[in-house]
């Protein structure tokens, strides 16, 4: 349908209001599909902001909520044929833009309920050679996150190939230098991941963004696992640059209902040997002051550091953790490097 103002036109979209261009859906779950992915990238290059509208009770996948976030989109629900509501904030109007013109509040992580899922962004990154095999960062989470193994994979959901790195790997090649974007997922529905890969001065850079069903524990326990797990990536083949576990809680089939989400809670990072260096941090006073700890091979280590605390919030310690480092030092290399460091 095509917007007489500015002309643009989408198969997937019903109408253009303003600046917000709108998708209705009528699923009962909204999945990154071909059609759904190739809709956000073309409103986002027509300058519009993508507003997915559901049914109540229709709920999104992470990928699709994930992707629409990316895209700087919105969710509202069609309450009825003139209402509109926004989960996030409950603002209720027969307009578009007066439905969204609430900026969404800040909810304390006790306010959430469900089930604890981790989320998870990861970069590495390997030498551009034949010998690199991507992959290996979802593998490892979600078998040590989540006791679970990756199934298949694909460009939208649902994904359609059986799991194989070689041809995962083989596929990201062809697309160099990219950037190119994956799903890949099991088949328990424990473990959702998003991938881009693309070339870069220094090798291949693989970025693994997703949503893993945690065990029972405390936030401690989940902190060691977090912490044990960003140990073993920073020993792997492919180097770390940058990567976070945080938890949140939510339903436990990993994906979103119309409503607020909860705050979540960081409890681990790993700073890469690249990152290292250029930040070079006072090694000693990390360590007394957050309990990091140096991994890794060669020269220049990795930090891998947990948020958790006796006495103080998980968000607090991250914080400080931060500006330890140099928060304007982390600015500046992450602008550098295209967001990752």
């Amino acid at each position: 349908m095509a917007d007489m103002l500015t002309g643009f036109t989408h198969p997937l979209v019903d109408h253009v209001d303003g600046l917000w261009a709108c998708v209705e859906s009528r699923a009962d779950t909204v999945l990154l599909t071909e059609s759904m992915a190739d809709a956000l990238v073309a409103i986002q290059g027509a300058g519009l902001t993508p507003v997915v509208i559901t049914r109540p009770g229709a709920t999104m996948s992470y990928l699709a909520r994930y992707h629409l976030t990316l895209a700087g989109g919105r969710w509202l629900v069609r309450e009825s044929a003139s209402a509109f509501v926004d989960p996030l904030t409950g603002v209720v109007s027969d307009r578009i833009d007066r439905a969204l013109e609430a900026a969404a509040p800040s909810y304390d992580q006790s306010t959430a309920t469900g089930d604890v899922r981790f989320l998870v962004a990861i970069s590495t990154q390997s030498p551009a050679d034949e010998s690199t095999e991507l992959g290996e960062t979802a593998v490892t989470l979600a078998k040590r996150l989540a006791s679970t193994q990756l199934a298949c994979w694909g460009a939208h959901e649902p994904a359609t190939l059986s799991w194989n790195r070689k041809a995962y790997t083989a596929a990201s090649r062809a697309w160099m230098p990219g950037p190119v974007r994956w799903m890949i997922a099991d088949t328990d529905g424990r473990a959702r991941f998003t991938t881009t890969i693309r070339r870069t001065k220094g090798g291949v850079e693989e970025t693994t963004t997703g949503i893993l069903l945690a065990a029972k524990g405390s936030t401690a326990d989940l902190t060691a696992t977090a912490v044990e797990v960003l140990t073993r990536i920073a020993t792997a083949t492919a180097s770390p640059l940058f990567g976070t576990v945080a938890m949140q809680s939510g339903p436990v089939d990993l994906g979103f209902r119309p409503e607020p989400i909860g705050a979540a809670t960081p409890l681990a990072a790993i700073i890469g040997p690249r990152a290292t260096k250029a930040l070079a941090p006072n090694l000693d006073e990390l360590s007394r002051d957050f309990g990091a700890k140096t991994v890794g091979r060669g020269r220049t280590p990795s930090l891998v550091v947990g948020f958790d605390s006796p006495t103080e919030l998980p968000y607090s310690v991250a914080t400080r953790f931060t500006e330890a480092l140099g928060t304007d030092k982390i600015t500046r290399l992450l602008s550098r490097s295209g967001g990752t460091a």
